[in-house]
């Protein structure tokens, strides 16, 4: 079984777990904010919600047997609303980077729309240019006064004064006085009410763009699931009722056709038809009550095959997440490992290819341990395990390891060290403390050119309180809270400029969380960015330091050993036999654990057994188990690519020794084979 496919099955393994239906329920009611900007969304003259996106929000809600509840306002007031939670629906909503950081959008776009330029009859517009030195009339607080102010300066070079306007008639009124040469609005500004005989589109477009409907960023899942698939079933048929609700606001003859005394004589004969069906409906109340509760299980049925679909699309966009990250490092993994081939390469390529491929290991290794982070988040398998930490020697530690990388792109690291040696001992996770150090002070290095990166600590009101700033490329004030979701940087066009999954900070604000701290952001964009975090502070007794052995003549001095490699990945395996390359030690490989059983009781003078815990027919702790039941004494420490939850439990159960996790780490393995071997175990 070779590397790559290990990958993708640990890969396949966390998709599945990642991917756990959701059981939570719609809460009801659903609340809709209702604006004015008819056709699409309106209140009428009787004072209820009407138009495009209301029809549809009904027909889905009828469909789906949600109960809604309309709510009234100004779009900025709604908007509000919709942050806050006071609402969870806000129709007619366009995609902006405003409204990618502070909301959430569903996937089916509702309607297409462009921004139009309407002028009085009479006027000479006939090209963008003829905008130039005008006055522009624009509705307060919509995307064409956004677009006029931000963009269309400019991108077209043109100069003109705005006329903002509360209301589409007060900018009609602003026309015919002389206030504004012209309009700017939507297109269906000309299906609405408020469109005036006197008034006519130039054929003047630009700003296309995609309608959707709103929703909170931390917005119900499930909700945004149900409208869009009914959307999606609704467009795909020609004669569903979506092309029905269009037809009827957006075709002019159409609404000749149907004066408004026709809706009296519709509603006449529909009162009537009314009181017909209310005699046939008593009739079936009987039956209906008998096939209700038949109704709801079909309903169920349909939900939890809907949630299947999901789970299905859920998987595809995490792989497109995810391929880059993945592809990227493969890619340089396999191109310069093929140019280390060269027959005639020169020694300074050499080590510039194997440097390249260095790196794009580790690239690769931080993607999927990434990836195995954020999935034990998910699944909270993540256990808090407290060990006593020295904070200044871990401060220390990552001075030190990210000194060589500072160095490189010609940053000046500082350690601001400001805990007091006798308080430098406490309770904590380390693993969990190191993850969260790792990822911000890498994350400052990557996004800082020039300058320095400072690592700081101390001990403030009952906490160990760390920060990580550097004079970096800092951070927009609308990106700052989205930066710690998943898969987002700070700017939207950053994924083309900087490698990264867009996972780490969120797994540093879950692992802080975690730890009962708390983190925060204070950055200007272009002057850098300072991350800091505190976790409680709970006192420990000093560690009493233990060397460890730097190669393998000093941990093996005198030792001849017999080791049995417990291993199906050849390269893994290679490796291994590389840190114990000695005459004095003989090395025997099983490829699967009834080989491992075999070869142990083949030699009972086993020094020592390195047990891969997933290989063929029989796993590594359930062939320790056999083993012990005939060799009680041999050593065997377990080495595991996973590192789950509970497993090092099971393993040291089953009759391990010790646990290390892959990728091994050369001074670790030694420390433990120095532990688990005397110069008695000899061959």
């Amino acid at each position: 079984m070779g590397q790559t496919t290990k990958y993708r099955k640990i890969l396949f393994l966390f998709l599945l777990i990642l991917c756990v239906p959701a059981t939570a329920q719609i809460k009801e009611p659903v609340r809709i904010g209702v604006y004015n900007n008819s056709p699409k969304v309106f209140i009428n003259e009787d004072g209820e919600a009407d138009g495009i996106f209301i029809d549809l929000i009904e027909q889905i809600s009828e469909k789906e047997d949600l109960e809604i509840v309309y709510v009234a306002g100004e779009w900025q007031e709604l908007t509000n609303m919709l942050l806050t939670g006071k609402i969870d629906v806000l129709p007619d909503f366009a995609v902006s980077e405003e409204t990618d950081s502070l909301f959430t959008i569903n996937s089916i776009p509702v309607l297409s729309s462009w921004l139009e330029v309407y002028a009085i009859k009479e006027a000479r517009l006939y090209s963008i240019k003829d905008l130039n030195n005008k006055t522009i009339g624009a509705l307060k607080g919509s995307i064409q006064q956004q677009y006029l102010e931000k963009y269309l300066q400019d991108e077209l070079a043109l100069t003109f004064d705005l006329e903002i306007c509360d209301t589409y008639p007060q900018c009609i009124q602003a026309l015919r006085a002389g206030k504004a040469d012209l309009l700017v609005a939507s297109r269906f500004f000309y299906f609405s009410n408020h469109f005036p005989d006197d008034i006519s589109p130039t054929g003047i477009i630009f700003k296309p763009a995609d309608l959707y409907f709103g929703f909170q960023k931390e917005a119900d899942t499930q909700l945004i699931q149900l409208i869009d698939r009914n959307l999606a079933e609704m467009k795909n048929d020609p004669n569903s009722a979506y092309y029905s609700i269009l037809h009827s606001w957006l075709d002019p003859a159409f609404r000749k056709q149907h004066p408004k005394y026709f809706l009296w004589i519709l509603a006449g004969l529909l009162t009537i038809l009314l009181v017909v069906l209310v005699f046939t409906f008593v009739l079936k109340y009987q039956v209906d009550l008998k096939t209700k509760a038949l109704w709801r299980k079909n309903r169920q049925l349909t939900r939890a095959k809907d949630r299947a679909e999901e789970n299905e699309r859920l998987k595809t966009i995490f792989l497109q997440n995810m391929s880059h990250e993945i592809r990227t490092p493969m890619n340089g993994i396999i191109g310069f490992l093929s140019l280390l081939k060269e027959p005639n390469l020169d020694s300074e390529s050499r080590e510039k290819y194997i440097d390249i491929v260095n790196k794009s290991g580790k690239r690769l290794l931080t993607t999927i341990n990434n990836i195995i982070e954020i999935s034990k988040i998910d699944s909270r398998q993540i256990e808090v395990r407290t060990t006593n930490v020295d904070l200044i020697e871990v401060s220390n530690f990552y001075y030190n390891f990210f000194s060589p990388q500072a160095r490189e792109k010609n940053i000046q690291l500082v350690l601001n060290n400001n805990i007091p040696p006798d308080k430098a001992f406490v309770k904590t996770d380390k693993f969990i403390l190191d993850n969260i150090l790792t990822n911000l002070i890498n994350n400052a290095l990557k996004f800082t050119n020039k300058g320095e990166v400072e690592i700081g600590n101390s001990i403030e009101n009952g906490k160990v309180k760390f920060y990580v700033k550097d004079s970096g490329i800092g951070i927009p004030e609308g990106r700052q809270k989205a930066i710690f979701e998943r898969f987002v940087q700070a700017n939207l066009n950053m994924t083309r400029a900087h490698e990264g999954s867009g996972l780490g900070l969120s797994i540093v604000k879950a692992y802080v969380e975690i730890l009962k701290g708390e983190i925060w952001l204070e950055s200007n964009e272009g002057e850098g960015s300072t991350f800091t975090f505190t976790i409680p502070y709970i006192p420990a007794e000093p560690i009493t330091r233990r060397e460890e052995p730097e190669n393998l003549t000093e941990a093996l001095q005198g030792q001849h050993l017999k080791i049995l490699i417990a291993e199906d990945d050849n390269i893994s395996f290679l490796f291994i036999q590389q840190l114990l390359n000695k005459p004095e030690i003989i090395l025997l490989r099983a490829v699967d654990g009834k080989q491992v059983i075999e070869l142990a009781k083949d030699h009972p003078d086993l020094s020592l057994i390195l047990m891969d815990i997933k290989m063929p027919f029989l796993n590594g702790i359930d062939a320790t188990r056999k083993i012990r039941q005939f060799n009680t004494t041999v050593p065997i420490i377990a080495q595991s690519a996973y590192s789950f939850t509970g497993e090092q439990e099971q393993a040291l159960e089953a009759g391990c020794n010790d646990y290390m996790t892959k990728p091994i780490n050369k001074s670790r393995l030694l420390t433990l084979i120095k532990k688990h071997t005397t110069v008695s175990r000899k061959i």
